[in-house]
């Protein structure tokens, strides 16, 4: 693969990240790309942080997509340098190559997962406008998602995964994170303000998630009836579940029927606060981006993708 250069307005930038497995299938994705005569350069990422710089250069050049090819963690860094420096139109559309352990962003936009069919659509796919979520920490801090913020279970399995991450492959890492958070989790105070209005008091939660797209955790339809480019946001709260009743459910989750449980409340909002005098973590598109208290809402229809 190439380093940076600067780009014309017919080539695609490609920003790979080589811990999605994706080293050793580079070279069927380039030829996937010369064969359709397509004009492309290509940099390689060596750690947290380096996507999202390599977007941010990106977005300077004159490319004609900044094309991420991994999952939904590097999706997230791409998005955040495209948005760098409060830009609120980067200027330039993002392109999915579906690489990774968890491809839920490209799932949920309709994007082939495999990587001929996902080449043809990057080339011959439209584009269009979807929300990104934003999220404003206490410390003054702000993140940006595609598809889903979670406080709760999820965080803590997502920074077990992170910790182990360095000695374990992603799958196993993730495996790993969720046996050994399930056995230690107890649930926790979560207090919700949605739209402005507290309509929750602070109670014991297992999960709160705010869903851009539907599709959650590798393919569970956490959200099922979240829309990308609606302007709004789905809550999905998980209330004080025992541990047996979680597991219990947990595949009702990939159909989406999980919705229908007593315990399960779904809300429709344009932002919201969350907070828990116990503090907790706050995961975004799969990654630990902060810490409670955070102010989430939207930046309506800011993102071009191509679809």
């Amino acid at each position: 693969m190439s380093s940076w250069q600067a780009g014309t307005a017919d080539s695609y930038f490609l920003i790979v990240n080589p811990r999605s497995g994706t080293t050793q299938r580079f070279a069927r994705i380039a030829a996937e790309l010369r064969k359709r005569d397509v004009s492309f350069s290509a940099a390689a990422t060596t750690g947290p942080g380096d996507a999202r710089l390599l977007a941010e250069l990106a977005r300077q050049a004159n490319f004609r997509a900044v094309v991420c090819v991994g999952g939904d963690g590097t999706v997230n860094e791409v998005v955040n340098g495209l948005f760098a420096g409060g830009a609120t139109d980067p200027g330039v559309p993002l392109g999915i190559i579906p690489r990774g352990t968890a491809q839920d962003f490209a799932r949920g936009l309709g994007l082939p997962l495999d990587i001929g069919p996902a080449v043809e659509r990057l080339v011959r796919g439209e584009e269009a406008r979807v929300d990104v979520g934003r999220i404003r920490f206490g410390d003054g801090q702000v993140r940006l998602f595609v598809n889903v913020l979670g406080v709760g279970f999820d965080a803590e399995v997502a920074v077990r995964a992170r910790d182990v991450r360095p000695a374990v492959a992603s799958l196993p890492a993730h495996v790993y994170a969720f046996a050994s958070t399930f056995a230690a989790y107890q649930n926790k105070e979560i207090s919700i303000v949605l739209d402005g209005e507290e309509s929750q008091d602070s109670r014991s939660r297992c999960l709160v998630i705010a869903a851009n797209g539907p599709y959650y955790a590798n393919g569970m339809r956490m959200a099922p009836d979240a829309r990308m480019d609606d302007g709004l946001l789905d809550v999905v709260v998980i209330g004080d579940v025992d541990k047996l009743d979680l597991l219990w459910n947990l595949p009702r989750a990939f159909s989406g029927t999980h919705v229908e449980h007593s315990d399960v409340s779904v809300y429709r909002v344009r932002r919201l606060t969350l907070d828990s005098p116990e503090g907790g973590l706050v995961q975004a598109d799969g990654e630990v981006v902060g810490e409670l208290p955070a102010e989430v809402d939207l930046l309506p229809g800011a993102l071009r993708v191509i679809r």
